[in-house]
């Protein structure tokens, strides 16, 4: 294994991106949704920019003037996303002296972490990863992955997120819990989600519409919700019965 996996807490912590291409774009977009403080220095960028260069964020800012020394001042990451190998390079060069984590967008070897694929269902998150060898396989595999990982965990975690430390708290006998958590993620309660989503609109799942409204989404919550309150009622009265 080349690579040592990590999910890092970048909530609010500084990243510098020098480059605003493509490649700098979905790297942007990434960190923006893991909070982090983003400043960006390019000469020119790409138009996709250009909904986030024409309004005010707390989150990022853009500089539209080359790489200056001084710009990893500070940073937490910086990611080398320029079209100049030889900037890039001196780029990790610099981070480096400064004990600064850095990534290059086109040379692996000198960088000191590299970015895998993702599928996110909202807490769940899946990477893959071919160690920089072959992305495109890391590609299809994500494909594969987000056809078999749909919304209904993103809901089941939602819920159990907000649902756990009461059960854990309410529900004392250490084995009844373990086996009520045990049947809550199992597949066919997973399934039952799914059959729940497809009642409710089937084109929810035929179209990969993980961005609910909100009154949608809290509806399927609620469905869920009763779901799990019964299987909860019927583990204790099947434990309750084996006595």
């Amino acid at each position: 294994m080349k690579f040592y996996p990590i999910n890092l807490n970048l909530r609010d912590k500084k990243v510098l991106i020098v480059g605003a291409g493509r490649v700098a774009l979905r790297k942007f977009k990434r960190l923006l949704q893991a909070g982090a403080q983003i400043k960006i220095t390019s000469p020119e960028f790409n138009q996709e920019f250009l909904p986030y260069l024409n309004q005010e964020s707390e989150k990022y800012i853009f500089l539209k003037r080359k790489f200056r020394d001084e710009d990893l001042n500070g940073r937490f990451l910086v990611f080398a996303a320029t079209n100049n190998s030889e900037l890039n390079r001196r780029i990790a060069f610099l981070a480096r002296k400064k004990n600064i984590l850095v990534n290059t967008a086109d040379n692996a070897e000198i960088s000191d972490f590299t970015l895998p694929a993702i599928v996110n269902r909202g807490e769940l998150l899946l990477t893959i990863s071919t160690g920089s060898s072959l992305p495109a396989l890391s590609k299809n595999i994500r494909k594969k992955m987000e056809s078999e990982f749909g919304i209904e965990y993103q809901l089941l975690l939602d819920i159990m997120s907000g649902n756990r430390g009461n059960m854990v708290e309410n529900i004392e006998n250490n084995q009844l819990r373990k086996n009520i958590f045990r049947k809550i993620a199992a597949d066919d309660f997973l399934i039952k989600i799914r059959d729940i989503i497809d009642n409710y609109d089937s084109q929810i799942l035929a179209n990969d519409n993980y961005n609910l409204k909100k009154s949608e989404y809290l509806a399927l919550k609620e469905e869920i919700k009763k779901e799990i309150t019964y299987l909860i009622a019927r583990t204790k009265n099947n434990q309750n019965l084996e006595k």
